[in-house]
Parts: structure tokens; sequence; C-alpha cells
């Protein structure tokens, strides 16, 4: 791994720690989920101060002995056995002391309710997330993570890992073609939770630090349900620059956005634009003036973010700001097939680099490549 991707996998994680700081995350564990394989995501979550609630299936009891080890080692686990948390799925919220429940968490404290209930049957949903669900909601949890196999095979037949509460019947039709049958127990359950009012719904394996990619890496790792949240596109300010840096990275670790560093992003901050979901910031692009042309650049969209008209509604303000300024011409670059496809939808033909603005030849490498696009705003 090169230091610059150290660099920005560090960076990363900063952003999320302090994004997630102090927040409420309820984590169910099915009975194919070893609490072993997420003990140490477990311990970064909370070693960023983030309250996490762990609900697990314990058929066996044999977690009294492994959270007994694991706090010897510097863990602040709490066990909650079936004696003192008494449920039954299907009849409403167990009987616990939420208040205690959530002052033990502000205290750095990470309880684990046990469930010592049988697996179940097939089709059915599992009682540890029936559990976790009516806990999330009597806390007001910020986000309920699902940990199963099962989204295993679902992540190679979805075609997004960021699903809307009224696309999951999309999503339970793309699984079905696929082959893969049984899902409509869990997608009903988190349908009915997020109608309820859990804000956030991440269903992902429980494979070790596939919990800490969820959490803090852009890509994550598991499939988010969630409710339609507070959106914008709106100008970037000074305080988005380690944001933008941040977005802009993959692209152009990948080469298909030239190098640029965060002073000519403060420089240019004015013509950058973001797109912006309850406070983050997941898409962004920047308008270049040349003389009464203007070039669409730097387009780029978080991974589970695509597929939602987002770049479009980016593409089409840039547009919009170039008209109010008088320009005749918008044009854009990219070696990627997929942002030619993009252009070509929003009314762009492909033009010789040779006949753009001199002003933009002067500054351009024009060995990459890279195929121009053109558009007249008439």
């Amino acid at each position: 791994m090169t230091a610059v991707k150290e660099l920005f996998l560090a960076l990363e994680l900063a952003h999320y720690a302090e994004r997630f700081r102090h927040k409420l995350f309820v984590v169910a564990l099915t009975a194919q989920t070893p609490f072993r394989d997420v003990l140490h995501d477990l311990r970064v979550l909370s070693g960023y101060h983030i309250q996490v609630l762990l609900v697990a299936l314990d058929t066996d009891f044999q977690l009294d002995r492994i959270v007994s080890q694991s706090n010897k080692r510097g863990t602040r686990f709490q066990l909650l056995l079936l004696t003192e948390v008494a449920f039954t799925p299907g009849k409403g919220p167990p009987r616990i002391d939420y208040e205690r429940l959530k002052a033990d968490m502000r205290q750095g404290l990470m309880p684990i309710v046990a469930h010592h209930g049988e697996p179940p049957a097939p089709g059915r949903l599992e009682p540890t997330f029936e559990l976790a669900g009516e806990l999330a909601e009597q806390l007001g949890a910020d986000k309920l993570y699902l940990v199963t196999p099962e989204v295993g095979p679902w992540l190679g037949a979805a075609s997004r890992t960021q699903v809307l509460r009224e696309e999951i019947s999309r999503l339970d039709a793309e699984l079905s073609n696929a082959g893969l049958t049984g899902q409509e127990p869990l997608l009903g359950f988190i349908h009915g939770l997020l109608g309820r009012g859990v804000p956030d719904i991440v269903v992902v394996e429980g494979r070790p630090s596939y919990l800490f990619r969820e959490v803090f890496t852009h890509d994550g790792a598991g499939i988010l349900f969630t409710k339609v949240k507070p959106a914008r596109v709106r100008q970037a300010e000074v305080k988005d620059i380690t944001d933008i840096s941040l977005l802009l990275t993959p692209e152009m670790e990948a080469g298909r956005i030239l190098r640029i560093d965060e002073n000519d992003i403060e420089a240019n901050i004015g013509h950058y634009w973001v797109y912006e979901i309850d406070g983050l910031l997941v898409g962004l692009a920047r308008l270049k003036v040349y003389g009464d042309w203007a070039e669409l650049a730097q387009f780029t969209t978080l991974p589970r973010y695509r597929g939602k008209g987002r770049a479009r509604d980016l593409a089409q303000k840039l547009m919009s700001l170039a008209r109010e300024q008088g320009l005749s011409v918008v044009f854009a670059l990219s070696i990627d097939p997929r942002m030619w496809e993009f252009f070509k939808e929003l009314g762009f033909r492909e033009i010789d680099r040779a006949k753009l603005p001199s002003a933009w030849r002067e500054n351009y490498d024009l060995s990459r490549p890279s195929r121009a696009l053109v558009r007249a705003l008439n």
C-alpha cells in the first residue's frame, strides 16, 4: 500500500470517527456470526466514542466466558443475561431499563443483550434481529446493523448498496431474478422498521473488519437501507476542502482525474458545487470558465450513492450557472467510458480536442487518452 493510500484511509477514518462520535448504534448478530469475529471491530467503534449496544444469540451460554476474558484485556462489555431480559418475538419491546442502558453507554460501557432462544426456523426472521429492532426503536438509535452471512450473495446481485425504503421491493425483485429466495421476511422487517422511525439500517457480513469498513470508509461493506433524507446541491465552502479532497482522491489515484492539491481546491472553492445528503458530501463537480466556454470537470460521487441522478443534478446546476454568466458552450473531458455515456445522455456530442479553447489546451496534457464532448447552451 502506498503512503498516499494509507494517508487517504486515515483521513477517511478521522472523517467518520468525528461524524459518528457519541452516536448510538445497535448491532445484531445471527447464530452464524461468532462474537469473536466482530470483537476487534467493536473495540474500534468503542475506542472512537461510538455508543454501541450488541444483541447476540447465545444458545450454549458461552458469551459470559468470552466477555469475561475480553474484559480482562481491556474491553468494557456488560452482559445482560436471559434472566434479566424478558423478550418474546412479536410480543412488544423487552423489559429493560432503557435509561440505565443509555447512561451505561454514555459512560463508555458496551452492553450485550444475550438472547437464549433457538435459531429461527427456515423462512423466519432471526430473533436477534427482532430484539435489536425493538431496542433500536426504544433507544432512538442512529443506526441498526444486522450482521448476517445472508448479505454476501445479495451484494453480487444488487444494483446498488444504498436502498431507499420505497426501493426495497425492487431489490427484492433483483434478488429473486438472481435466484436468491427467502429474503422476504428480512426485507419486510427492514421496511417496517424504517417506517417506524429507525433512520438507517445496514445489512453486513460478520467477517473480521467488515463492520469497521462499513462504519469508517466511503465504500462501506454492506447494503444501507434508509429513508429519504434532506438533500441539496450547494456551492462548496472552505470548510468542505478536506471532504472534497477525500472524494477526489480515489479518482486521482485511478487516473480518471488530474491531480490537484488542497491549495488548488481552496483557490477555486467558489467554482465547486457539492451534493449533500443529511450533512454528508456524496458528490461534487467543478465549473472552469475559458472565455465564453466552460468545462464541467471533476465529477465524482461516492460509490454507494451512484445511480440516482445526483451527478445529473450537479451537471444541470453547472450548466444553469454557465447560462446565467452568459456563456455559450459547455464541454467535458474524460477517459472513463461511463462518463462519455453520461454526457451524451445530457445532449453532449463528441468533438476534436483541437477545437476546444486555446486557454484550455495550453495547460492540458494531450497525451491523455481522453475524449471531449460539447454542448451549446441555447
